[in-house]
């Protein structure tokens, strides 16, 4: 009888925490993505996986966001986004989406390019990252992690955030 019990409590405690939920590899984690076009509607993403980045457009982030599953076969897992490149428009809407609807962690970085989804096509998505995280060490971008980013919009309606270049280097930018 304690056998039993003991058995049915460690199944139901596999099953109640996800352990068995499903595996790793049957999901698309997000490592960058670069947002643009009015309501978000072009994305380019890179994910953990190194393949190529994938682009995907629809009438707002969340259908473009679906278009990049039905192309990578997967459902996009977007908790451990480490990087938001952003076109300058609209952006107090978009990290507040990328940070309830997506939920991408609070460290996320937020960076501004002009042409975000071409450099993430043309560039690896951790050179991009520890090139945002550098010019932070160095003084030449303030810190711009979501929060950070979110508060300052809110608070005083812009932000100064890192840019970065398609040369590989950085600067600053002021979003609204």
């Amino acid at each position: 009888m304690k056998n039993s019990i003991l058995y049915i409590s460690a199944l139901l405690f596999v099953f109640l925490t996800g352990c068995a939920s499903g595996k790793i590899h049957e999901k698309s984690y997000l490592r960058a993505a670069s947002v643009s076009g009015e309501k978000g509607r072009e994305l380019v993403l890179a994910f953990f996986d190194g393949d190529e980045a994938v682009e995907a457009s629809g009438k707002n982030t969340d259908d473009a966001e679906k278009t990049a599953e039905l192309k990578t076969g997967k459902p996009v897992f977007t908790g451990y986004t480490e990087l938001i490149l952003i076109d300058g428009t609209e952006c107090k809407e978009r990290i507040v989406h990328m940070l309830k609807e997506w939920k991408v962690s609070p460290s996320c970085i937020v960076a501004y390019c002009g042409n975000g989804g071409k450099l993430l096509k043309e560039s690896d998505a951790e050179k991009l990252i520890g090139t945002a995280r550098q010019a932070v060490e160095q003084g030449i971008a303030p810190k711009s992690d979501v929060i950070t980013v979110l508060g300052k919009l809110c608070m005083g309606h812009t932000a100064e955030i890192a840019e970065l270049y398609a040369d590989g280097t950085a600067g600053s930018h002021i979003i609204y």
